[in-house]
């Protein structure tokens, strides 16, 4: 539906035919402004159950909570939900009706092997960004070549849309381009949902997240992951670190070095199998808690609310 030069504009007119349309509108990918571009395509004060927005993240700073107070004031009914506690109470403090339900996977995910799987590549996945450790990964790749670990890497270098213009992350894709490692992928466009899925058989996945940014940011590529079988590396103190240390599925990593890095892929890789057999043992319970049930209960005003403090 969207061309990315006139999302905006097109996200405006889209929201205002609908929001005059009976049903329900669920906007699954909200960001700040998707709730003022909804708020203002509204016919005057939403209904109750009438749109609802997930929100997967926001940058709290003061500001924000200004104008999305404002915002609450202007349309109480518009409802937030979001993966984490922390988000919800955000929006709740703002005045908004906020409930947490699990981030959802996708439905038509393919089940996890009944057998672990041998180990295949090393796999960084996810659009490229700096907040990712994106820059510790490609020290990674050329430390790599300077000790001669053979290791295959693949790495997606595709970039999402608000990061394609990053002088910064530009400069250390040539970095990682100019990488003298030998058995390096570098993945250009952004896979098909299956080509996706596909990276995940046999891999060893680096998540050397930065934890001032994913401190309670919930990671699809981490649930992606586990559901696939496929061990973690993650940065401590963040939300996939203390899922991989849920499940043993992984290692934390201390420091977000390259030097930390290559420890633990040798820890993990000393004893893959029973690393991947507990990612695999991971799967079935992380599908049955990111099923999307709760969010479509929510949407259709099937929810109870009786863990909520926020209006109704």
């Amino acid at each position: 539906h969207f061309s990315r030069g006139w999302r905006r504009p097109q996200a405006f007119a889209l929201y205002r035919r609908l929001l005059r349309e009976p049903g329900r509108l669920l906007i699954t990918t909200a960001g700040t402004t998707d709730l003022l571009l909804a708020a203002w395509a509204a016919p005057g004060r939403l209904g109750p159950g009438k749109c609802h927005a997930f929100v997967h993240w926001l940058n709290a700073r003061e500001s924000k909570r200004r104008l999305l107070t404002r915002l609450a004031r202007r349309q109480p009914h518009l409802q937030i939900l979001a993966p984490t506690d922390s988000v919800a109470r955000f929006f709740r403090d703002c005045g908004f009706d906020a409930v947490a339900v699990p981030y959802p996977l996708a439905a038509d995910a393919r089940p996890a092997a009944s057998q672990a799987g041998t180990f295949d590549h090393l796999l960084v996945a996810g659009g490229a960004r700096l907040d990712k450790g994106f820059d510790c990964i490609v020290e990674l790749a050329e430390l790599m070549a300077q000790r001669g670990l053979d290791w295959p890497l693949t790495i997606q270098v595709s970039r999402e849309e608000r990061h394609r213009d990053d002088a910064a992350l530009t400069q250390w894709i040539a970095r990682l381009r100019a990488c003298k490692l030998p058995r390096l992928t570098l993945r250009e466009e952004t896979p098909s949902p299956a080509d996706y899925r596909r990276l995940f058989d046999g891999a060893v996945v680096l998540q050397p997240y930065r934890p001032g940014t994913f401190a309670d940011r919930v990671s699809g590529v981490t649930l992606d992951a586990l559901a696939a079988g496929a061990p973690v590396i993650a940065t401590d103190h963040t939300w996939m670190a203390r899922l991989v240390q849920r499940f043993d599925a992984g290692v934390v990593l201390q420091e977000r070095t390259p030097q930390a890095l290559i420890a633990a892929i040798e820890w993990i890789l000393a004893d893959h199998a029973a690393y991947a057999q507990r990612a695999l043992q991971a799967a079935a319970q992380v599908r049955a808690e990111h099923s999307a049930r709760p969010l479509i209960d929510q949407v259709l005003g099937r929810a109870k609310h009786a863990d909520t403090a926020g209006p109704t």
